[in-house]
């Protein structure tokens, strides 16, 4: 089968090859892949700045349909329609496994990173990680599952949104369109997100589509610490979650979260953010880091689109063969887009 794999250094180390149809286990499904969405690791990849084990068929944002199942797989059927979590491998008996945080196990092999992914047309699949995919949703929208469940993970999983909340999502990539709509699901009052010029024509569009945005925030000409001040009249927002891993955006939080507030951090970006310890000590703010997904958070997702309470395709801006994957990368890396998606 055709299969994108990363097999050598340099971006030309990223390409189409011929590989074998994944052999399974008696635990495991083979999954023929539908859909399969380009993540901001993925680039990372291509361009060396993930390092992976090579050869690696890359991609783990996905949905599809069950080939073949393992001998101990009883509660599935071939042709179900469906989508997993990326936890592929890990030790399961550390603290991280035990105590429903295998995501963050030191041995995690994650899909498409440390064992191979999604780039395919079909991909092997420990069956303790599959979702049903909600009637009604497609196998397009069904593959952004996982970065909502990031969003999930973060908001929902490992803090809480309390009715009225203020919330401002930093960065308007996918992850933060989608926490937008899960946080105003939630019960959130007031939801901000803000981004910069180069998303104005196209992530700013889709987020006033989304509708449920009460601020959209072009922080290179409006400032944003201003807008929650005046909006909350000073009192900050109770939630600030970072999409972006960006120092300046994190300046700006430290600025707009109000005393006892939190700020949730799941964008990796800048190696060194400065803190100012002395104002996050005298408001007593709670900083917390969130990484990855877990079962419960797919579970949620699954909850939060069956009932229609996530509007999943506006965010979907074009997809392509998987042929065709230098172009769909190139669309993922501009600007101009939101999600791009692989079809195998």
């Amino acid at each position: 089968m055709k299969a994108l794999v990363k097999h050598a250094q340099g971006i030309d180390g990223l390409g189409i090859r011929d590989v074998a149809v994944p052999e399974i286990g008696a635990d495991d499904v083979l999954i023929e892949v539908k859909a399969a969405a380009i993540c901001g690791t993925d680039l990372h990849i291509m361009n060396d700045l993930y390092p992976v084990p090579m050869p690696v068929t890359i991609g783990h944002e996905f949905s599809g349909v069950i080939e073949k199942l393992g001998a101990n797989v009883h509660n599935w059927q071939r042709g179900d329609r469906v989508i997993a979590e990326g936890n592929a491998e890990n030790c399961g008996s550390c603290f991280c496994c035990t105590s429903g945080n295998a995501n963050l196990c030191r041995d995690n092999k994650y899909l498409g990173i440390k064992v191979d992914g999604v780039f395919a047309r079909y991909v092997r699949i420990p069956a303790k990680l599959l979702h049903r995919i909600p009637e009604g949703l497609s196998f397009e929208e069904a593959a952004l599952a996982e970065p909502a469940a990031v969003a999930i993970d973060a908001l929902l999983e490992k803090n809480s949104i309390e009715p009225g909340d203020v919330v401002v999502v930093q960065g308007c990539g996918p992850i933060g369109l989608l926490a937008g709509q899960i946080a105003k699901a939630s019960g959130a009052g007031m939801v901000m997100i803000t981004g910069r010029g180069s998303a104005v024509k196209s992530r700013f569009t889709v987020a006033e589509e989304l509708g449920v945005f009460d601020r959209i925030v072009n922080v290179e000409k409006d400032d944003p610490i201003a807008i929650v001040r005046d909006a909350t009249a000073g009192k900050g927002a109770d939630i600030i979650l970072d999409t972006t891993g960006s120092a300046v955006a994190m300046a700006q939080a430290f600025q707009m979260v109000r005393r006892a507030g939190l700020i949730e951090a799941v964008g990796m970006g800048d190696q060194a953010v400065q803190v100012p310890w002395d104002l996050m000590m005298k408001e007593v703010v709670r900083i917390h880091f969130c990484r990855g997904t877990t079962y419960g958070s797919f579970a949620r997702f699954c909850s939060l689109a069956s009932t229609g309470r996530l509007n999943l395709r506006p965010i979907i801006s074009n997809t392509f063969p998987l042929e065709n994957w230098k172009k769909g990368f190139e669309s993922a890396e501009s600007r101009e887009s939101v999600k791009t998606l692989l079809i195998p």
